[in-house]
Formats: C-alpha cells, structure tokens, sequence
C-alpha cells in the first residue's frame, strides 16, 4: 500500500516498481517454492489522476490487449482518489466506507468521532502494527500466519475426510445390516415353506419343529 501525494509523481507507473520489489522481498524470504496466491497494490490518492477515470476506485488488472481476457487474476492495482470520495460520516454503513471516510479526514480531525473508534480504528492498529514491524519480525509474523492458516487448512482436511469415511462406513454398515436382514428374511421363507410342505403331509407337530427348526406356534399358524 502506498499513497502518492504529489500529482508529480507518476502514478501508473511507480506502483509496478513497488509493486516488483514487494514481490522480491517475497521470494528472498520464503524461496522459490513459496508462492503468492494474489498480489494487491493498492494506492491512496489525496488529488485526481489525468490518466484515471474520474471516480474513487479504479481496478486494474493484467489482461490480453486485444480481447480484453483477464490473463492473471492474483495480480491487480487499485488506485484511490480521494477527492472523488465524497460521502459524509452518517452515510457511511460499512466498514469498508468508514475505513475509506477515516483515511481522507483524519488529518483535519482534532477529535476522533465516536461512530469510528472501535470498529475502524482498533482494524487502523492491527495494520499499523504490522506495518512498523521490523523486516525480520514481518517475515516471522507472515510466516506465523501462513502455519496458521495451513494448519487450518490442514484440520479442515482431516475432518472432511473424517466425515467422508464415517459415511462410507454407515453406508457400508447398512448395506450389510440390510444384507444380512434380506438373508434372514429369506432363510425363515424357506423353513415356513418346509414347514407347510411337511405339514400338509402329515408330520406331527414335534417333527417339523425339529427339521424346520421353527416353533410350534409359528407351524400352528401356517
């Protein structure tokens, strides 16, 4: 992030240089193997910009000349132009736009407003630290936050792969819970059906319970 205050200064061109060096700094501190999932500059403008558009936000990104294609989605500028923020506190209703109001007007404020003490200005420290971090401690603190952020990554693996295996074995289990009941089914189809054959030919009572392997009040039903 950087803010050019000077309309001498030539603003669509000097942020690709900054922009380069961060990206430098990146690859000394974690190697060649790191790689940057999204690179943002982005430039806070205290005057317009003849080579901008006439509005507070412009977004830049790398694409093909001549069919327009975005060719690379993680690398873009945003250039802000203040004088082209013109909302005032009360119109303000998030943080994004609080952000942006504190920012322009901060210089002329002898008293912060209340309605931005706690949300804006508690997120302006959290930057503010980092910012006036020393090179070595920035390097641990990005370093930190991307063991943090695998680590979750990681954890939310682990337990979606948790949950996929404990359906598949539910899944599992009840196919052959529901298996063993088809097959169960089936043998006591097969005992009535010898039953009533043996039944129907006589047999006492006391000898179809002992090849068919059924009670007697299930072969009086029969």
């Amino acid at each position: 992030m950087e803010n050019p205050s000077s309309k001498e200064v030539c603003v669509p061109d000097t942020p690709l240089e900054g922009d380069c060096g961060l990206l430098r700094e990146e690859e000394a501190s974690y190697g060649l193997r790191y790689r940057l999932p999204a690179v943002y500059g982005i430039f806070l403008m205290n005057f317009k910009e003849d080579g901008l558009e006439s509005k507070f936000r412009t977004d830049t990104v790398v694409s093909d000349r001549d069919s327009g294609r975005v060719v690379n989605r993680n690398f873009r500028q945003i250039y802000l132009q203040f004088p082209y923020f013109t909302k005032d506190l009360d119109e303000c209703s998030t943080l994004s736009d609080k952000l942006m109001y504190a920012l322009k007007n901060m210089n002329n404020w002898n008293r912060i407003p209340d309605a931005l003490k706690e949300q804006v200005f508690s997120h302006l420290d959290r930057l503010a630290a980092k910012a006036h971090l020393s090179e070595g401690d920035r390097i641990a603190y990005d370093k930190a936050v991307d063991r943090y952020n695998v680590s979750r990554i990681v954890e939310n693996d682990i337990r979606e792969q948790a949950v996929a295996e404990g359906k598949a074995i539910g899944k599992a289990i009840g196919k052959a819970e529901g298996k063993a009941e088809g097959e169960a089914e089936g043998r006591l189809k097969e005992r009535l059906e010898i039953a009533r054959k043996l039944k129907e030919n006589g047999f006492s009572i006391a000898d179809i319970v002992r090849v068919a392997g059924l009670s007697a009040e299930e072969i009086d039903k029969l």
